[in-house]
């Protein structure tokens, strides 16, 4: 046993330290001159492979100390982890050859390598070729251990993979999602997609459409009024994410050359200036001013214990945009729209789209993108009817049902006639837990199951599919493609609660490498 443990009871809980312990312990251990190797991680079924590797690594240095990426952090696609962080830092735990494990609430190493300020940071093999880290931190990690004086080390010998074990033997998925990601993986390769995915990344896209502040306040129910036939709860905390193009804008940014958005706001809303800032510095906004009306609002109210929505309102204006600013929407887009590869118009049916700015980007736009959204402000009144031209549609199966007044249409052959009305070369009808349909305009479609495994809230799904599909769309994607990578960014969305944050390209391709392995 190693010396700083001695005359101490070493079990799995009196491994797991946190940032603030392990930062007390470090400090113990450089007292007695001692060295230290990290290893960082998901470790999410641990195998052969891992065991050599720490291994090499407690052979390193006095003491080995494990990061353990936090649940929220990895990246492997849906229903991963497979375990939980506390069960992941557990059994690592229970290696004798581990020292201390600590759990890291961060998407990188970074916060833990200063804390730990490592002797030696330990690499797994497949990372000596920095090209093959698709987050590009590898370099980064390098250079923060060698400012804090100490080394990366790569260690050799037998590897293996935890997705390709878990894919094989432990996976998530359902048998139909199973099978056609099997069917996906003869067709193809990381590589291939990493390619189609290189091609939209030189993409210009202009934003249209409604700009959204969603609301939530999140509330624990109480019981019954004593009075009235009313449930009662206890309001808790309030938080505001990016909704409509707002939340398009900051996925699509990820992933193409150049965005911009205009879209217009109430006067005065500090709120949105927040969320403008926030977005990347490469996305342009261009915000008009609507003194007649509020910013639009939907605000939530979500049982704090269930996630459940108990009950929402919408604040905003019924009445057409002001001539002034309808001209002033019209004016931008006439001065942009020839700059742009792909128009993606987000039309939430609250007034963006009059009837001359429809006019203007079918006229005008070289690929427009058209999403018609049905909510409780417009319910019946907004469909894809409004438009006559339009290259890719992305639409509901429930909102479908509604503007062909049929509860079972037979989508396969009614989607084909509406693409072929509206001239559309692609089209996605999405169909919530039971996956979606990819179109084509040569009759060609792909069925393509659910992929969110875990659905915590189902706002901003649609949007995800809508601007995935779109730009693959614009590049002339396969139809399998297109539908496995909008539902690799539907299945992000629908894992948190609002829009926190959009999958990144790198994200995208590191799910993509996890589930085809």
């Amino acid at each position: 046993m190693k010396s700083f443990h001695e005359d101490k009871k070493i079990t799995e809980e009196s491994k797991l330290k946190s940032n603030l312990e392990i930062d007390k312990i470090v400090k113990s251990i450089r007292k007695e001159k001692k060295s230290i190797a990290l290893c960082h991680g998901v470790f999410d079924l641990l195998h052969p492979g891992h065991y050599e590797h720490l291994r090499q690594a407690a052979s390193l240095a006095d003491i080995l100390i494990l990061s353990v990426t936090a649940d929220e952090y990895v990246n492997k696609g849906p229903g991963r982890p497979l375990y939980d962080q506390f069960t992941r830092a557990r059994v690592l735990a229970s290696l004798e050859i581990v020292d201390f494990v600590i759990i890291s609430n961060s998407m990188t190493a970074e916060q833990n390598l200063n804390i730990v300020k490592p002797d030696f940071y330990v690499k797994g093999p497949d990372y000596l070729i920095s090209q093959n880290d698709l987050t590009g931190m590898i370099n980064k990690e390098k250079k923060i251990v060698e400012k804090l004086g100490g080394t990366i080390y790569f260690t050799t010998g037998f590897t293996a993979s935890s997705s390709n074990l878990i894919n094989k033997f432990f996976s998530p998925n359902s048998t139909q999602l199973k099978q056609w990601i099997d069917s996906f993986k003869s067709e193809f390769s990381f590589e291939h997609i990493k390619n189609l995915l290189n091609a939209v990344s030189n993409l210009k896209v202009l934003i249209l459409g409604e700009l959204i502040i969603d609301q939530y306040t999140f509330c624990r129910p109480l019981s019954k009024s004593s009075k009235d036939p009313i449930l009662a709860f206890h309001q808790q905390e309030t938080k505001l994410y990016k909704g409509g193009v707002l939340a398009i804008a900051e996925s699509c940014g990820n992933w193409v050359a150049k965005t911009k958005l205009i879209s217009f706001a109430g006067a005065g809303d500090s709120s949105v200036n927040f969320f403008i800032d926030s977005l990347k510095s490469k996305i342009q906004c261009e915000i008009i001013q609507a003194n007649d009306r509020p910013t639009i609002l939907k605000h939530r109210y979500v049982d704090t214990g269930s996630t459940i929505r108990v009950f929402e309102y919408y604040d905003f204006s019924d009445e057409d945009l002001p001539p002034q600013v309808q001209n002033q929407v019209l004016d931008s887009i006439s001065k942009n729209v020839s700059d742009f590869d792909l128009v993606i118009a987000a039309d939430y049916g609250h007034g963006y789209f009059s009837a001359p700015v429809i006019r203007l980007i079918e006229s005008t736009s070289s690929f427009l993108a058209v999403n018609t959204q049905a909510n409780a402000g417009n319910r019946g009144y907004n469909t894809i009817s409004k438009y006559s031209r339009v290259d890719f549609i992305s639409i509901n199966g429930s909102e479908l049902q509604l503007e062909l007044r049929n509860k079972k249409p037979e989508y396969t052959s009614i989607v084909p006639q509406i693409m072929k009305q509206k001239k559309a070369s692609y089209a996605i009808l999405t169909l919530g837990a039971d996956g979606l349909i990819a179109f084509d305009r040569f009759g060609n479609y792909e069925k393509v199951p659910a992929f969110g495994s875990k659905v915590v809230d189902k706002v901003g799904a649609g949007d995800a599919v809508f601007i995935m599909g779109s730009v693959l769309a614009k590049a002339g994607t396969p139809l399998k493609v297109m539908g496995f990578l909008a539902s690799l960014a539907a299945a992000h969305e629908v894992s948190q609660l609002g829009h926190q944050s959009s999958i990144s390209f790198s994200d995208l391709l590191k799910q993509t490498r996890s589930m085809l392995k």
